[in-house]
């Protein structure tokens, strides 16, 4: 038997759990390296894969009055040679290939929504900012938003965070300047390398001036700042946590006034 049949049936054996960790790793919390090693991804789905596989066997076997036939499966990967075996094998694909085809849909189907909603659910429950082990690949990610915070042995809180100002030191025409903004969005290459800095309403002014005041500082003629990793020399991450003061109007310091001096009266 060809070992090009053999090689693409154990392929869709192990899509499924390709296809769940896949659709988990989907977002911008993972990086996606354009280069990954294929059989390494394969290798590190045979556990889901058998998993789903199993779930779904075990529903057809239960409600449907289908089997899988495990000893077709194996002539099929083994890649027996023996012409009524072969011939035996193939006779009994084509008799059920829309079975076939539809348990393969809804298993590679069901794998995409069961790794897209492991992921929410890890993330709505911020297990991976508690468990490391459950931590996406894109560190940058905890950084930049300040999920970080709820790292174990930090003190503060990532919900108490209200605003993220950032302060990029970076090298223009051999002068050090600093750029200070409140932070928009990032963006990292393939490997997960940072690749640029997006600022909101950025200022700017030259590091030597220590004793910098407003004067000092030149305001962007733009709302948003993009400053490539190239120029970056540092970053400094400031987290706030601001609270709304809410004025007294001028009825409401009328009537503490007001009870003020029935006090003092009495």
């Amino acid at each position: 038997m060809n070992i090009a049949f053999t090689t693409i049936l154990l392929f869709i054996i192990l899509a499924p759990g390709f296809i769940a960790r896949s659709a988990y790793n989907s977002s911008k919390l993972s990086v996606n390296d354009t280069n990954k090693n294929i059989v390494n991804e394969l290798t590190w789905s045979i556990i889901p894969s058998l998993t789903l596989h199993t779930l779904f066997i075990g529903i057809v076997h239960n409600l449907s009055s289908y089997f899988i036939d495990f000893q077709l499966l194996g002539n099929l990967i083994l890649g027996v040679t023996t012409s009524n075996k072969a011939e035996e094998s193939f006779k009994q694909l084509g008799d059920f290939k829309y079975e076939i085809f539809s348990y393969n849909l809804i298993l590679f189907t069901f794998s995409f929504f069961i790794g897209y909603g492991f992921r929410e659910i890890i993330r709505y429950f911020a297990i991976d900012r508690r468990v490391r082990y459950f931590r996406f690949t894109n560190k940058w990610h905890y950084i930049f938003t300040g999920e970080c915070l709820d790292f174990k042995d930090v003190p503060d809180k990532y919900e108490e965070i209200t605003d993220k100002i950032i302060n990029v030191l970076c090298k223009v025409n051999g002068k050090s300047i600093l750029y200070t903004g409140e932070f928009f969005n990032y963006y990292i290459d393939s490997k997960g390398d940072l690749e640029a800095v997006h600022l909101r309403n950025p200022i700017r002014r030259e590091l030597d001036k220590d004793d910098a005041k407003v004067k000092d500082y030149y305001v962007i003629a733009s709302r948003y700042l993009v400053i490539p990793n190239t120029d970056i020399i540092n970053i400094n991450f400031r987290y706030f946590s601001l609270e709304e003061v809410v004025e007294p109007t001028e009825e409401e310091k009328g009537n503490a006034i007001t009870l003020d001096e029935t006090k003092s009266v009495d």
